[in-house]
């Protein structure tokens, strides 16, 4: 069998492990096969306190090799503790480089563990070193007078990065599941309400608060859809299209934000923050938050709208009455004017405040309010 074909057969199963963790089991048949070992692993050290694990073997029982390793403190182990100064992601160590055999074979380690299983030659090659931990794969030979050749252990070397590369990618796979699990957990357990949308805009998942709300009819899901109430749906549906719309450059769009009135609530601020483009169809695109507005305290708010901006006090009262109502119709009632009056109004606190439209105002307003 030539090189290319060898090593094509041992790293198939290898990639596949990345989402498949038991053909690391046929890794790990395959790679013995290739190098005539009689046993192949993947073992842990953690370094501190010098005690190993198993993680997958072929050629011995796991268990009772878990076993026999337990009691044991790596970090005397003559080979291990040769090793130890030089850990390195993709070093890779031959036994008869730290300790020839002939020597090893006096050691009572040797006797305790390694005759135990056979171990009369060991390669190991260090997928991931992080100065606590070490995750090894390891080839072994039970014939000390037949040694690993070279063709067997350059099979192996060409073996090593690619295990590297394989290990680092299953390692960031499993953080990013066990972020995503906790991610999960404290979206459930979040006071404020959340929701997860797909491209289409399909409300994926909403949490507590989510639930909350739509069972309070504050919001609805409507034919699969995230909504609300009435005329305010229309400003909704827009703001998710806004937020959802790709951007010239190919990035995901803008976080959008809109205050809605909801009955028995008072105004809910929504904001819509657009996730990384999603790999399937279906996949969470955009992420919806609501909670209510706090209320405004109305003499501390436009005495610092007065201070920052200079509005008079006719316009400073529309502009509470705008946080609390999120509406110019109902804030011009509010303050018991006309709403053509309202309007140019309006216009002057936007030139003033500099912001260009109600929900950006609206967002300024609630801001103050909370340093108020």
């Amino acid at each position: 069998m030539n090189d290319d074909h060898a090593l094509a057969r041992v790293l198939e199963p290898l990639y596949e492990s990345i989402l498949d963790p038991s053909r690391l089991d046929d890794f790990n048949l395959l790679l013995g096969q290739a190098t005539r070992s009689h046993l192949t692993g993947i073992l842990g050290h953690d370094v501190a306190c010098g005690r190993g694990s198993v993680a997958r073997v072929h050629g011995a029982d796991p268990v009772r090799m878990a076993t026999e390793m337990q009691p044991l403190n790596l970090n005397e182990d003559p080979w291990v503790s040769r090793a130890m100064p030089h850990l390195a992601t993709g070093r890779v160590f031959n036994t008869e480089d730290l300790l020839p055999n002939a020597k090893m074979r006096r050691s009572d380690i040797f006797n305790a563990y390694y005759r135990q299983f056979g171990v009369e030659q060991q390669v190991a090659a260090v997928g991931h070193y992080d100065g606590a931990n070490s995750i090894t794969l390891s080839i072994c030979r039970d014939d000390r007078h037949r040694l690993f050749d070279e063709d067997e252990l350059g099979l192996f070397q060409q073996v090593v990065p690619h295990w590297v590369n394989a290990y680092a990618i299953m390692r960031r796979l499993d953080l990013l599941q066990q972020r995503v699990e906790s991610l999960e957990a404290a979206l459930d357990q979040a006071p404020m309400a959340m929701f997860t949308l797909s491209a289409n805009r399909q409300l994926l998942r909403a949490n507590a608060g989510g639930e909350r709300l739509l069972s309070l009819g504050v919001l609805h899901r409507t034919a699969g859809q995230l909504s609300a109430s009435g005329w305010q749906d229309a400003s909704l549906q827009q703001l998710l299209a806004r937020a959802t719309l790709a951007r010239p450059d190919g990035q995901a769009g803008d976080v959008e934000k809109l205050v809605v009135q909801a009955p028995g609530i008072g105004a809910i601020a929504i904001t819509a923050h657009p996730l990384a483009p999603p790999l399937v169809a279906g996949d969470a695109a955009l992420l919806v938050f609501a909670q209510p507005v706090a209320s405004a305290s109305p003499a501390r708010l436009e005495q610092a709208l007065h201070h920052l901006f200079g509005l008079t006090d006719a316009e400073r009262r529309l502009a509470v009455a705008m946080l609390q109502h999120a509406d110019l119709a109902l804030a011009a009632q509010a303050c018991g004017v006309a709403v053509s009056t309202a309007q140019t109004r309006l216009k002057v606190v936007f030139d003033k405040t500099g912001e260009r439209s109600q929900p950006a105002l609206v967002r300024l307003l609630g801001a103050l309010n909370a340093v108020c």
